[in-house]
């Protein structure tokens, strides 16, 4: 009933431009030349996948690079037991700086972690990956009404393939049946942002549907669909704080149902234990990663919890089930906005803003939508930002159930997806 609410909401959005932006309560628009200023950081990039490898790739991010455009590259620096590389072209204007285009593409070999589902798993619930990965997406995103309004189009494509399976303790497998997959993502979104700043709110409201849909081979895994719901709402505090809430929810359906036989599925997706000295460990890490795919056949997989964006105590993709809900309350407190040209080796541009964050997240995931808020998970903290040439560069340190993890990130957190980023 809310998503058929929010959807009619806009549709009048769409079809009223003028009488929704002559409300009054929407907020004057505001923008700095920093904005559209040269930036720049260039540096080694230390990666440690604790249990697999580490490596240190160099990487180099541009923005306003050509008008609108950011460039991201990322290239080998030091070999190690794990590889990255990536390109991506964002937002390149391709009609009057209201129609962009994005490319991205990545090689990488590196773990993955997959945790047992649902929001009771524990901290050492999990069997590891090192995969082969390699995934190209093309974007279309149109900003009308200076950003106030988004739509994107997006289309991707990758495969893996497994080189071996870790369990929590550090052993090892690779007698590794079907280790390939591939998968195509179709990608539609819209963002409403009736804020006063496109880059760092103030005050106002954004709202962010995002859709995407999968189709897996081999054939014995399910296609699904997810639909990510996300709510902000900013109050200003004193003379340049801000007081943000933010509301996120998702849901999977499954599109196509693959294999939901277990014994069939363990003639695919077997590790071949008979073949490994350490046949019950082996068998262990089987057993969770069948039951993994097998839920996952069954119900889908929503935007799960933990890491970079939401839940940020947690390691990437800590929870995740058919539903996940996230709410968060965050402290800006900036400190600094005074604009300063900034021309060193590794790291250029127009700093605009320094800013200190203080800040309470509670998520939980579930099959069962009506327990979805039943048990909450616990994240918080407080983090250091700094707006340089409209990247946001983010350090923040966060405790949960879990224990303490930092994060060091561009972009805010609590973003959609790409939308507004």
């Amino acid at each position: 009933r809310v998503m058929k609410n929010i959807i009619k909401g806009i549709i009048i959005f769409l079809l009223l431009p003028g009488a929704v932006f002559s409300i009054e309560w929407i907020p004057e628009r505001t923008k700095t030349e920093a904005e559209t200023e040269l930036g720049w950081l260039v540096a080694p990039m230390p990666v440690n996948v604790e249990g697999i490898g580490f490596t240190v790739p160099i990487a180099g991010v541009f923005s306003n690079f050509y008008k609108t455009t950011d460039l991201l590259l990322v290239a080998p620096f030091i070999k190690g037991d794990i590889e990255s590389k990536l390109l991506s072209i964002y937002k390149l204007p391709l009609y009057q700086d209201s129609l962009f285009f994005t490319f991205n593409y990545y090689e990488l070999l590196t773990g993955f972690r997959n945790y047992d589902r649902g929001i009771d798993s524990e901290e050492n619930d999990y069997y590891q990956t090192l995969e082969k990965t390699d995934s190209t997406t093309f974007r279309l995103q149109t900003q009308l009404w200076d950003q106030r309004f988004e739509f994107q189009l997006g289309y991707s494509y990758g495969k893996s393939d497994i080189q071996k399976i870790y369990d929590a303790d550090g052993n090892y497998f690779s007698n590794i049946q079907s280790p390939e997959r591939n998968w195509i993502d179709n990608i539609i979104g819209t963002q409403i942002d009736l804020t006063d700043n496109h880059f760092d709110p103030h005050q106002g409201f954004r709202l962010g549907l995002l859709h995407s849909s999968t189709n897996y081979g081999p054939e014995l895994l399910s296609d699904y669909a997810v639909n990510d719901l996300n709510a902000s709402f900013y109050f200003p505090f004193f003379k340049n704080d801000t007081l943000l809430f933010n509301y996120f929810q998702s849901q999977s359906v499954v599109t196509s149902s693959g294999t939901i036989d277990q014994t069939i599925l363990g003639q695919k997706l077997g590790l071949g234990c008979d073949l490994e000295n350490k046949q019950k460990l082996c068998e262990t890490a089987e057993n969770r990663r069948l039951q993994y795919w097998l839920e996952r056949n069954k119900q889908g997989k929503a935007s799960a919890l933990g890491g970079l964006n939401r839940l940020r105590a947690y390691s990437y993709n800590r929870f995740f089930a058919k539903n996940s809900v996230n709410y968060t309350l965050e402290y800006r407190l900036n400190f600094s906005e005074k604009t300063t040209p900034i021309n060193w080796i590794f790291l250029g541009g127009v700093k605009t803003v320094l800013q200190t964050a203080f800040f309470y997240e509670s998520g939980g995931v579930s099959d069962d939508i009506s327990k979805l808020n039943q048990n909450l998970r616990p994240s918080y903290g407080l983090g250091f930002r700094a707006i340089i040439s409209s990247l946001i560069y983010r350090f923040d340190l966060a405790v949960g159930d879990d224990g303490f993890a930092p994060t060091i990130f561009i972009n805010y957190p609590l973003s959609l997806g790409s939308l507004g980023s």
